[in-house]
């Protein structure tokens, strides 16, 4: 389960990287665009801080017990 966390915060932070480069041309004060925008941002930070801070409850518990000595 860990492993399908790993990979989908790979493809959030690739896809955040993708549109990052689609809005350079935006302007951003356009129909409020900046402001939509910046919520987008803070929310999938938050969802992305949130999921990687519980990869460490997903993983086994021989893993976890590993990891700490």
């Amino acid at each position: 389960m860990s492993q399908q966390l790993i990979t989908a915060l790979d493809c959030l932070d690739k896809a955040m990287r993708q549109l990052r480069q689609a809005t350079v041309d935006i302007p951003f004060r356009r129909e409020g665009f900046r402001h939509d925008h910046n919520t987008f941002v803070r929310s999938v930070a938050v969802l992305r801080t949130s999921l990687s801070h519980s990869r460490s409850q997903l993983e086994p518990a021989s893993a976890r017990r590993r990891r700490r000595k």
